[in-house]
């Protein structure tokens, strides 16, 4: 691919879950993020043809330097733990030579439609890492302190005693943070805090931008987007502008998933 102007950063892509051959099509209000497995496979080649190596976040953050500079870098995560993690996406991976980053709610685990544990251990044995998306699927913001603190303490604690691995990286629910989220999660014993800021991530800070990917998201925009081409980062942030607020009044007064209540933000 031609690259007249090229975005500085690695591309961190968000994927959640991914649909087997033969599955009806999504429904709900996160159907948008369903991705079928077919494509993603054509998302690996793409990124193996194109020379592009997948990291995880901690071997990244502490490369040399040039090595993010390379543009030959890229980052694959899936959020939420559900089923599919194990039954689409690390088949792909593991056939693909590549690795991705798992971002899970420990309360959820072994639930009807998500990971149980002897899927996470079989995935991080074979060179997956699972890191926290809180215990609970919970909007962070205005949450007590003690209860955030639980929040991110429970699901580090919980998966650390499970795969003897260190977790710290925290991915938000909803990619909703702000400074006292990330503050408390630093404070707490995370090296690093993921939101879903459309725009390449920089090595080494304490927030890691991640690049959302729908079922539309086309192989050209696709690529595109794992080149650094400032387009099509420019009309997700535009995108993600408009319902940023939206987003966070339905998120302040909805129940949150599981039966746990959102909290009001006190901002």
């Amino acid at each position: 691919m031609r690259q007249h102007l090229r975005l500085p950063g690695v591309p961190v892509f968000m994927y959640h879950r991914l649909t087997a051959a033969g599955e009806g099509v999504a429904t709900g209000p996160e159907s948008k993020y369903a991705i079928r497995g077919s494509r993603f496979r054509e998302q690996l080649a793409l990124i193996a043809d194109e020379g592009v190596r997948t990291y995880l976040i901690r071997e990244l953050w502490e490369a040399p330097r040039p090595l993010a500079d390379a543009g030959r870098v890229a980052i694959a995560t899936f959020d939420d733990g559900q089923a599919s993690d194990y039954e689409v996406a690390y088949p792909a991976l593991v056939a693909a030579g590549a690795r991705a980053e798992f971002f899970i709610n420990t309360a959820t685990i072994g639930q009807p439609g998500y990971l149980d544990w002897p899927h996470v251990i079989e995935m991080h044995r074979a060179g997956m890492s699972f890191q926290s998306h809180s215990h609970d699927h919970v909007r962070l913001l205005g949450l007590p302190t003690r209860t955030l603190e639980h929040q991110l303490i429970e699901s580090k604690r919980r998966l650390e005693d499970r795969l003897g691995a260190p977790v710290d990286v925290l991915a938000a629910p909803y990619g909703l943070l702000n400074q006292r989220v990330v503050n408390t999660a630093l404070r707490v014993g995370y090296r690093a805090v993921c939101n879903s800021y459309a725009w390449p991530a920089q090595p080494g800070a304490s927030t890691v931008n991640r690049i959302p990917l729908y079922g539309t998201t086309t192989m050209r925009e696709f690529l595109r987007l794992l080149h650094g081409s400032p387009l099509p980062f420019a009309r997700r942030l535009a995108r993600a502008a408009l319902i940023y607020v939206p987003k966070q009044l339905l998120l302040s007064v909805a129940p949150g998933r599981r039966g746990v209540r959102v909290l009001k933000t006190n901002a």
